[in-house]
């Protein structure tokens, strides 16, 4: 009842109060995208924005609020209505990971929740979550509404578009954006790693040309999207806002080159202004730090778009005399950059609101475009080898008429070769069967290190490695963990009694009961050393522990072994402790404890089970 009250109050806040935008949100909210908000460009405290009068704020235009290149800070003003009866955890996404600092106030009443810096004008580590992403954490309080401020500093264009999500639905939708995204940026990396392999080969230069566009393209994409800051320097935010102008110019000065490698050479009017252009605009990417941010950025979005229009007319100047494959895809790539690079000029100067949330846009034009450059460099590398095998073939046909002897030789080199690839067939299928059989061994060698000869269960390196894994799991499960350490009561009379090889068949007698004993199939039991045991028993507390070390403890109490017609009665004693993992890199505190309790077992009497801590 109390829920239907305040979403109530709720709608009639909404309906009364123009100036504020409310949202409201239960446990069944999943995500809202272009949420409503309101902004203001004023100069104001975090306490004057609090308060903000009505007059103070406007509604933006769009549901993405897009300001273009401003030095001034912006402030938006969300109201967030939680209508459940308890805490409501929610992630605030601010969907362009270019912004250079967002200041989030979140208030409730006169309580201030929240208070964070994040950017990437800033490190890595003030962010809440260390992610590509903007993301900020809010926890509302039951039954409230409280106020969320936002203050946007960016001197490379102020494009916020929010969203609002639920932790797991945010998961998904990141998964799946990140599953996509690697994929096409794997597949642009591909293609330029396959062009410079070409180039190794080949020692082609329009192959390594190609390569490092490829790659400038691929670098462009991981910085928009914030992973170059989050992974190559999370430490140096100042890089993040010279690597996007620098590969815009570094991207347009690479086609020139390239260009002139895929052409015959034609002397054209163009020609001088075209090349001293391109090695000017090559030259300033050294010199565009020195600019302030603003008129740098201006520079690198409308010079190369310049420079770029001077490529693709000449292209077009040369396509006209003389028109090929490479030069068609080569223009194609050439307009598809360009167009990439106007419609980045669009969105950061708010030209025209394309719904820029993510710039799909760039990535699959980059995406073109790099399928358009490698698709060039392939074709005119094979337009050049056809040349070189139709010349090669013309030459042999002409000595085919005055050289049979040629002709034998070249027949027997065929055969040489078939004869070299069919051995060739036959020793790596012999190589293969080798190293199967080598794996094979290999893994009974494994399972014999693992395995103790005498009792044909594991041993102590084995268990070794199992207690380190099972911490880890306790650890991240929370689980309790339980030891069994058990020890044969008064082996050495045994072996003094009977002789050493009767004491092994007892040793083994033993391991058998304790093996037979376990049900479950992660429980598992190694021999320790000598006539010792250890059980390790994950997922079980102390009560089960000392339960089936009891078990196994009056089960070889009430056993009489026969061993080589000689009936053997004996006894053991068993040290349990059981705990949940905190420190991993102290494996040894589980096994001590165990021991310990075992000690005491054997002091105050043998053939008893004593759990750690000992009670007296």
């Amino acid at each position: 009842m109390k829920r239907v009250w305040l979403l109530l109050f709720s709608l009639l806040l909404i309906s009364f109060t123009s100036h504020a935008t409310h949202i409201v949100l239960d446990k069944h909210f999943k995500h809202l995208q272009d949420i409503p908000f309101h902004y203001s460009l004023q100069p104001l405290t975090p306490e004057q924005a609090k308060l903000g009068a009505k007059q103070q704020w406007q509604q933006p235009t769009e549901q993405a609020l897009n300001l273009g290149l401003t030095s001034q800070a912006v402030w938006l003003r969300l109201q967030l209505v939680n209508t459940e009866d308890a805490d409501l955890a929610v992630l605030l996404s601010i969907d362009n990971p270019l912004l250079d600092k967002v200041a989030v106030y979140h208030y409730f009443k006169q309580n201030t929740l929240l208070v964070k810096e994040i950017g990437d004008a800033l490190p890595l580590k003030n962010r809440q979550i260390a992610t590509e992403s903007l993301l900020v954490k809010l926890t509302l309080p039951p039954s409230s509404n409280s106020t969320l401020l936002l203050r946007v500093e960016s001197l490379d264009g102020v494009r916020v578009p929010l969203s609002l999500w639920q932790h797991d639905e945010y998961l998904k939708d990141k998964s799946k954006f990140n599953l996509l995204y690697g994929l096409l940026v794997g597949f642009i990396l591909s293609l330029a790693i396959t062009s410079l392999v070409m180039f190794s080969f080949s020692r082609k230069r329009y192959f390594a040309l190609c390569g490092t566009i490829l790659i400038t393209l691929w670098l462009l994409l991981i910085y928009l999207y914030g992973f170059g800051y989050r992974y190559f320097h999370p430490s140096l935010p100042m890089l993040q806002q010279l690597a996007v102008p620098s590969m815009l110019i570094l991207a347009t000065c690479l086609f020139k080159p390239l260009f002139e490698q895929l052409r015959r050479p034609v002397k054209t009017l163009l020609q001088p202004l075209h090349t001293w252009s391109n090695r000017l605009l090559f030259i300033s990417l050294f010199f565009i730090w020195l600019l302030p941010t603003n008129i740098m950025l201006s520079y690198c979005l409308f010079v190369p778009l310049i420079i770029m229009l001077l490529h693709i007319t000449a292209l077009g100047i040369d396509i006209r005399q003389q028109q090929t494959q490479p030069l068609n895809a080569l223009l194609c790539g050439a307009l598809i950059f360009f167009a990439t690079q106007l419609y980045l000029i669009i969105v950061v100067f708010d030209i025209y609101d394309f719904n820029t949330r993510g710039l799909p846009f760039v990535f699959f034009s980059f995406l073109i475009c790099s399928l358009s450059l490698s698709f060039a460099t392939i074709k005119h590398f094979l337009i050049e080898r056809d040349a070189q095998v139709a010349a090669q073939q013309s030459k042999i046909a002409q000595s085919e008429a005055h050289d049979a002897l040629l002709q034998e030789r070249l027949a027997l080199q065929e055969q040489a070769r078939s004869d070299l690839e069919a051995n060739i067939e036959e020793r790596t299928f012999e190589l293969q069967v080798t190293l199967r059989e080598l794996e094979e061994k290999n893994r009974a060698l494994e399972q014999i290190n693992m395995e103790d000869p005498l009792t044909k269960i594991k041993n102590r390196r084995y268990f070794d490695k199992k207690l380190v894994m099972d911490l880890r799991r306790s650890r991240r499960e929370q689980t309790p963990l339980s030891i069994i350490m058990l020890d044969i009561d008064h082996f050495k009379s045994i072996n003094d009694t009977y002789g050493h090889l009767i004491g092994d068949q007892t040793i083994r007698a033993v391991a058998d009961i304790i093996k037979n004993r376990l049900k479950r199939p992660l429980d598992e039991v190694a021999r320790y050393g000598g006539e010792e045991f250890v059980v390790l028993l994950p997922n079980t507390v102390l009560s089960g522990a000392i339960e089936l070390a009891e078990q196994i403890r009056q089960e070889i109490l009430d056993a009489t072994i026969a061993i080589a017609n000689t009936e053997i009665k004996f006894t053991i004693s068993a040290g349990v402790y059981s705990a949940i993992a905190e420190d991993i890199n102290n494996p040894g505190l589980f096994t001590d404890c165990a021991d310990k309790a075992l000690y005491h077992a054997k002091q105050s009497g043998r053939n008893r089970v004593v759990s750690f801590p000992i009670l007296d």
